[in-house]
């Protein structure tokens, strides 16, 4: 069979180089574990893992290296690489340090196949899935259709029945992206952000306050500097850790109250709180930029396909002390939308104009973290309930990065901080996320609270 080759996309370039320059190579693992509370027959989930690579040409993507270029194609099927792992009698502790050893193994290997599996017993007797997969085949949102795939494909086995609709086809998305620059959408993608960079210069906020910028401006003898630098140190110092803080359930359903009495979105909410405390800790700062990460999933044929689609864009919002907590949720929620009509534009090109337009060096930066917010759940045919985690692979690209997810049926939300140590402490990601959970409880319930007023919260 002739090979076809295309192009990496946009959000592939980036993750491709994100590796070329980093020290740990296994910075585009991927690695999450789906656990039932239920006896699984292992021998039927090898085949309904096989009969799942078998229905997902995202999986059997190969990235080669074509004279000075990087290219891609999808190879016939392979047989998977699935192992067994049985914990049974062992402590959590050592189930544990196994997972996370394994997700620090490079996974990204041009040529080859890019993903394992591995069937797991837990050391509490419960059974799933540990999937390794390279971020450059799949992103967050197909990981979860893999994991819904193989429980649907393992469900009709084992009870006989017809087999689920196959998922749809990554290459044809692929197709429709590389041919993006083509089309009437695309240009007027670009005269929205053209016309976005003409706005007055963002400032840059971190995680760890004001001072950061204050350091630039010294080093640089330019006190009116108003970006920082990313630096060799991001690709250099990029050992990272992953904590996971759950906002309640208690408080999930407040915040879904208030989200439909108002029209609303969750994610708003959830923006808010973050750009809230990096606002505080910048001496109230109303001008916060930050990343926003879109999943771009939002048709049928995208949201049941694999592939990786996430698209990392600029999303600044400058909002007043006296707005209220509403209004401030409503200038978020009506940015997000504008954001969202235009996020197919190639990250790379956005970033490459916003620097032109502000004149900043390569290295400059306003955005001081990139935030997710993709709360898809996992559910069994069967209803049974599935306890879902995101292992570290250990390194990072970015000193912070939050991923909102949902709480695995529990009504809660899990939010994954991953940082790089030798920025963040953990005491910062612990306060932060305790600060923000005060925004949430107090916005909520309290109807006129203002933006200052949540400025003032401890």
């Amino acid at each position: 069979m002739e090979i076809k080759y295309y192009d990496l996309t946009s959000a592939q370039q980036l993750l491709f180089f994100s590796q070329k320059y980093t020290i740990r190579k296994q910075v585009n693992n991927v690695c999450t574990s789906a656990v039932l509370d239920a006896e699984l027959d292992f021998n039927v989930l090898r085949k309904a893992v096989q009969k799942a690579y078998e229905r997902n040409d995202a999986l059997r993507v190969h990235i080669v290296k074509l004279g000075k270029e990087m290219k891609q194609y999808f190879a016939e099927y392979e047989e998977p690489n699935i192992e067994y792992l049985d914990f049974s009698g062992k402590t959590l502790e050592k189930m544990e340090k196994k997972l996370h050893k394994i997700a620090k193994k490079r996974i990204t290997v041009f040529g080859k196949q890019m993903s394992k599996v591995y069937m797991l017993r837990t050391y509490d007797g419960k059974c799933g899935l540990y999937f390794v997969v390279s971020h450059m085949i799949m992103d967050s949102w197909a990981i979860t259709t893999f994991f819904k795939d193989v429980l649907s494909i393992y469900n009709s086995m084992v009870k006989g029945t017809e087999m689920p609709k196959p998922i749809n086809s990554y290459e044809d998305l692929l197709i429709k992206e590389l041919n993006y620059r083509n089309t009437a959408s695309y240009k007027r993608s670009r005269e929205f952000f053209e016309k976005m960079f003409t706005e007055d210069e963002p400032i840059y906020t971190s995680i760890n306050g004001y001072e950061v910028l204050e350091k630039c401006r010294k080093k640089k003898k330019n006190l009116s500097l108003r970006y920082a630098f990313s630096g060799l140190d991001s690709l250099i110092f990029t050992k990272a850790r992953n904590t996971m803080l759950q906002v309640p359930k208690e408080l999930v359903q407040k915040m879904e109250s208030f989200c439909e009495a108002n029209k609303l979105t969750m994610q708003s909410l959830v923006l808010l709180a973050i750009r809230s405390y990096f606002s505080k800790i910048n001496r109230n700062e109303k001008d916060i930029s930050l990343h926003t990460v879109v999943a771009r999933r939002g048709s049928i044929a995208e949201k049941n396909a694999g592939g990786t689609r996430v698209h990392f864009l600029p999303f600044r919002t400058i909002i007043e002390e006296s707005d209220t907590f509403k209004e401030a949720c409503e200038t978020i929620s009506e940015k997000q939308n504008s954001i969202y009509r235009h996020a197919d534009m190639d990250p790379l090109e956005v970033m490459g104009m916003w620097k032109k337009a502000y004149n900043i060096p390569q290295a400059g930066t306003y955005l001081g973290a990139s935030i997710t917010f993709q709360p898809v759940k996992l559910v069994s045919p069967d209803g049974i309930n599935i306890e879902t985690k995101w292992y570290s692979n250990g390194t990072a690209s970015q000193p912070i990065y939050f991923t909102v997810m949902d709480g695995d049926g529990t009504g809660a939300l899990k939010m994954y901080y991953e940082y790089q140590t030798s920025k963040v402490s953990t005491d910062t990601i612990t306060r932060m996320h305790s600060y923000m959970l005060k925004v949430l409880e107090e916005g909520v319930t309290k109807e006129d609270i203002t933006i200052g007023d949540i400025l003032k919260l401890e």
